[in-house]
């Protein structure tokens, strides 16, 4: 190995390292980091490491090296303690949703999450977040932001402030969105846990999800759906959206029926998956914290065998979407949950709980990591700059101090957040 001087440079060391390339493990790395960016990564032993006195080492020696973790499905602005949506925003004024989404955001990245998506917040709040972090007001993730989703009047989320119906509306509405600074255009295809709405049924016309997709692909930007019903999936990929979040295939009669045809075209078409397993597994376990604390009414005690049957739905679709079809699937926490402490709404217990609940689905630790970080971050469309630990990305880079290939739930257990280059945890 040979030696180089180089100025505020770091070099960090551990036992292992995992790259999020879909790469076997690298016992006894090194990372060079100049700067934001990545400027070596390799064996100890064959990596040219820097030399002289402004030259930082950070030893780990029973840590394992990842990249930052990639959440593609959040909302930074709503509180778990809250019953249900509409008791934050009409509690809750702007101001106090972005002291919200600041102390979200900041929960996130402290437990290793160093790219966050929000897929939804009320008028310009997360846009205002993103300028308060780039002032160096707060300190939060990288933020990809869809600012208000796309939703029909009185649709889900309607209480965002976007609410568009026709062609010539939805247009309107993304060239709004894009001007606001929206990094990506989330539409709200059917109904969802909104009290106006219903998930077994769809919000738009084909006709009007084509018109969003065309406008923000037009303007260079990802598309992602919401989209329970089965009906919204089928008339998504109509529309050519380039990512499905939740993907429950709920029929009208509230049941989960899996459909093969479905799963082909979204295989053929290359749309990503983004199955928020534990929105399922959450209600089941708020509905079970109730029922330890007394019996539960005929009603409640519908609402958890529901919330089972969902989440055992919803693990199985997971499992044949990638075992029988191919299909990537990506991490996302949809944080926060309703009815739970709020102290678990953001950073390590959904973060840990979605990384479970992966596994439970037959995801095996690499795979997992994968769709947590490069995966994520190609399908979020960043992935020339974040998602690996390869020379040239930003030095996004987490320390576990475990084992992830032997225990997947190490990612909870941090030594170490770097962000762009910056020490933050």
């Amino acid at each position: 190995m040979t030696s180089s001087t180089s100025r505020g440079a770091t070099v960090i060391l551990a036992r292992a390292l995992i790259d999020g390339t879909g790469t076997a493990q690298l016992d006894n790395p090194a990372i060079v980091v100049e700067g934001s960016k990545i400027t070596a990564v390799g064996s100890r032993t064959e990596t040219a490491l820097p030399e002289g006195p402004q030259v930082k080492t950070l030893e780990y020696p029973e840590g394992c090296l990842l990249p930052g973790l990639v959440d593609v499905h959040t909302h930074t602005i709503f509180s778990a303690a809250s019953k249900n949506y509409e008791e934050d925003i009409e509690r809750d004024p702007d101001e106090v949703l972005i002291l919200r989404a600041a102390r979200n955001a900041n929960t996130h990245i402290k437990a290793g999450v160093t790219t966050l998506r929000d897929n939804g917040a009320r008028n310009k709040v997360t846009f205002n977040l993103r300028k308060a972090a780039e002032m160096g007001l707060v300190t939060t993730p990288r933020l990809l932001l869809c600012g208000r989703p796309v939703t029909v009047t009185g649709g889900h989320f309607w209480w965002c402030n976007e609410e568009a119906d026709g062609v010539d509306g939805v247009r309107k509405a993304v060239r709004r969105l894009i001007k606001d600074g929206a990094d990506h255009i989330k539409i709200m295809a059917s109904g969802g846990g909104t009290m106006t709405t219903n998930n077994r049924y769809c919000a738009f016309s084909t006709e009007e999800l084509r018109a969003i997709v065309d406008e923000a692909h037009n303007r260079g930007k990802l598309t992602t759906a919401h989209a329970c019903a089965t009906e919204s999936m089928r008339r998504s990929l109509d529309a050519g959206v380039d990512m499905i979040e939740h993907a429950l295939f709920v029929e009208p009669d509230d049941s989960y029926v899996f459909d093969d045809g479905i799963a082909e075209r979204i295989a053929t078409q290359g749309v990503i998956i983004s199955p928020t397993v534990q929105t399922g597994y959450r209600a089941r376990q708020a509905m079970l914290e109730k029922r330890e604390k007394g019996p539960l009414t005929p009603d409640q005690q519908e609402a958890l065998d529901h919330a089972q049957y969902k989440y055992e739905c919803q693990v199985s679709a997971v499992t044949r979407f990638r075992s029988e079809w191919g299909i990537p699937i990506v991490f996302g926490t949809d944080a926060p949950p309703h009815d739970l402490d709020d102290s678990r709404s953001f950073g390590t217990y959904p973060i840990g709980l979605e990384l479970k609940l992966l596994a439970e689905a037959g995801m095996g630790p690499l795979e997992i990591i994968n769709a947590a970080t490069g995966v994520a971050a190609k399908a979020v469309g960043i992935g020339d700059s974040v998602g690996t630990l390869e020379v040239g990305k930003e030095a996004d880079i987490i320390v576990a101090n475990g084992d992830p290939v032997g225990n997947i739930l190490s990612l909870t257990d941090l030594g170490m957040v770097m962000k762009g280059g910056l020490v933050i945890n």
